[in-house]
């Protein structure tokens, strides 16, 4: 796998915790030159400077994806200053904790820029430099949710199926021109995500979801979407046996997998 990466540039969206700052160490163990981006650039130069990384092999900028129209400046600028990655990884995010009735507008609009309109804009400006000079990967992190709907995940699980929706029509189309896509999905990761997660009205819940807290380790996570996009996986389901379990019943017995996510513990 180090093959792939070795002496590439790796660029990795909400790089400053969680799956982000474990897919620095991990690319960087693989060789690679990572561009860390998050809004929070002194959080990122503490990760650069606790990983040891070396100068002229990691980039730090700041990336704000909630304001999803400066990231097509972001976009060129990184091209302009470190020429076109081999691998862009879209992980940068937040997550929801709130039923749909409670979720005020503000929040609903928070969450879709940050999580899709970002990506989305940031991949659309970056089009015009890359096609027929160098193949780029994209890794884009969706979630389970972005397969299946489930209890206070509304604008999220919408934001994670409309990456999905781009992201596969940008597959279809540039493909052939060196533009290739992994879809991945994680399950419940443990990760700050449900701490920093909205509820209705805007605010953090601050909390620990059981599941997530039950969730599999953010070392497998990382590794496993590296291998992935070492390998041209095209999709990669990330999760445990609940998760993996309710995608085959949606898939085959859709009834009865509606009347248990009803019921399902999703906190």
């Amino acid at each position: 796998m180090s093959e792939f990466y070795q002496d590439e540039w790796v660029w990795i969206t909400g790089a400053s915790s969680g799956i982000g700052k474990e897919l620095v160490a991990q690319a960087y163990k693989h060789k690679a030159k990572v561009l860390l981006a998050s809004r929070k650039t002194k959080t990122l130069e503490a990760i650069a400077k606790e990983l040891h990384l070396e100068k002229g092999r990691y980039a730090v900028e700041k990336l704000d994806l909630e304001d999803y129209k400066s990231t097509a400046a972001f976009a060129k600028r990184c091209l302009q200053k470190y020429g076109i990655p081999k691998v862009v990884i879209h992980n940068g995010g937040i997550s929801q904790r709130s039923l749909t009735k409670e979720t005020n507008l503000v929040t609903l609009e928070k969450i879709m820029n940050t999580n899709f309109y970002g990506a989305a804009e940031m991949t659309r400006a970056m089009l015009p430099q890359i096609l027929g000079k160098k193949e780029v990967h994209f890794a884009v992190i969706s979630s389970v949710a972005g397969k299946l709907g489930s209890p206070l995940r509304a604008a999220y699980s919408a934001s994670k199926f409309a990456l999905v929706g781009f992201f596969h029509c940008l597959r279809s189309e540039e493909e052939s021109s060196g533009i290739f896509v992994t879809m991945v999905y994680p399950g419940f990761i443990q990760t700050n995500i449900s701490k920093n997660a909205l509820k209705g009205d805007g605010s953090s819940t601050g909390t620990m979801d059981s599941v997530i807290a039950a969730g599999l380790p953010v070392q497998l996570c990382a590794h496993r979407i590296l291998h992935a996009v070492a390998n041209k996986q095209r999709e990669v389901v990330i999760s445990g046996i609940k998760e993996k379990f309710g995608l085959f019943l949606q898939a085959v017995y859709p009834s009865l997998f509606f009347k248990m996510i009803q019921k399902a513990k999703v906190r």
